[in-house]
C-alpha cells in the first residue's frame, strides 16, 4: 500500500468566528464558558488546562467572567446574567448576529419566519428566541408536511448544507404563495463546502476532521460522502490503516472548529501509513 499524495482542501479549519472567540477568551486568566466555546473536544481540553471552566448553567456566585460562546445564546440571557451582577463576555460570531437581524427584518415586513436548522442546536435556539412563533424544520419531509401560513420568510442555521437548504426552500416555494428567502449560511461554511466538494471528486478517499458533535463538520462529511468513501475523525488516533488499502490519493478537510495542529498531525500520520 503506497499513498502517493495527501491533499488538503483549499478552505478548511478554523473560521474567523472561531479565531475571534478564542482570541477574546485568551485575554482572561479565568472564565466560565457557558457551553462549548467551539465544538472541538481537544480545544476545549486545552482551554480547561488554561484555567477556563466549561459550565452548563450559572449559579450567580461566579467571581470570574461568564463567556457566551461563538454560537450565541437565547434572547435575554446576557441581560439576565448581567442582572445577577456577573461580568459577561460575548463571543457570539458576528455572522450569527446578522442572522438575528435578518429574521427580525422579515418579521417587521409581516412574514412568519421559518428557520432551516437543528432544533437542539444553541445557534438555532438563539435565533428562534428572538422571533415570534418561528417554525423550525430540518428536512424536505418536514417542509412537505408542516402546516405553513401564506407569507413565509426563510432563514437558516449558519452551517446548513447548501444543497439541503435549496431543496427545502424548493419544497416550500411549491406550497406558499408569498415567500421571501435569505440564504444565511455563512461565507466560511460555503467556502469549506465548495472546497470539500471539489476535492472529493479528485481523490480516492476523504478524511474529514472535527468534533463528532460539530454541526459543520458533520455536514462536510455528508457532502463528501456523496462523491467518495469518507471517514469523519476527531484526531489521528481515530485513523485505521485498512481504510487506505488500494487508495493512492487522500483528501483532507476539516470543520471550522478544528485547529491547525490537529490537521498537521493527521496529515503526518496518513503520510506515514505503509
Amino acid at each position: 500500500m503506497i499513498i502517493k499524495k495527501v491533499i488538503i482542501a483549499e478552505a478548511q479549519g478554523f473560521c474567523s468566528g472561531v479565531r475571534r472567540a478564542l482570541s477574546i477568551v485568551s485575554q482572561y486568566r479565568e472564565a466560565s464558558i457557558l457551553g462549548s466555546l467551539i465544538h472541538n473536544n481537544q480545544v476545549i481540553h486545552m482551554l480547561e488546562q488554561q484555567g477556563k471552566k466549561i459550565v452548563d448553567s450559572v449559579t450567580g456566585n461566579e467571581k470570574h467572567p461568564i463567556v457566551i460562546t461563538a454560537h450565541g445564546t437565547k434572547n435575554g440571557e446576557i441581560e439576565r446574567l448581567r442582572s445577577l451582577g456577573l461580568t459577561v463576555v460575548d463571543t457570539t460570531c458576528p455572522l450569527v448576529t446578522s442572522i438575528y437581524h435578518r429574521g427580525e427584518q422579515l418579521e417587521r415586513e409581516g412574514y412568519r419566519i421559518l428557520i432551516i436548522g437543528e432544533r437542539d442546536h444553541i445557534e438555532v435556539q438563539g435565533i428562534a428566541s428572538r422571533l415570534s412563533k418561528p417554525i423550525i424544520i430540518n428536512s424536505e419531509e418536514e417542509a412537505i408536511n408542516t402546516e405553513l401560513p401564506e407569507r413565509v420568510g426563510i432563514i437558516c442555521q449558519s452551517t446548513c448544507l447548501l444543497s439541503k437548504f435549496e431543496s427545502i426552500v424548493q419544497r416550500i416555494v411549491e406550497r406558499v404563495p408569498d415567500i421571501k428567502v435569505y440564504n444565511t449560511i455563512c461565507h466560511p461554511t460555503l467556502r469549506r463546502q465548495k472546497a470539500a466538494t471539489e476535492l472529493a471528486q479528485k481523490v480516492d478517499i476523504m478524511i474529514v476532521m472535527g468534533g463528532y458533535h460539530s454541526s459543520n463538520t458533520k455536514r462536510l462529511a455528508e457532502l463528501t460522502a456523496q462523491y467518495v468513501e469518507t471517514y469523519h475523525i476527531e484526531t489521528s488516533d481515530d485513523i485505521r490503516d485498512e481504510w487506505f488499502t488500494g487508495k493512492n490519493i487522500v483528501g483532507i478537510t476539516a470543520g471550522a472548529s478544528t485547529p491547525d495542529w490537529i490537521i498537521d498531525e493527521v496529515k503526518g500520520s496518513i503520510a506515514e501509513i505503509r
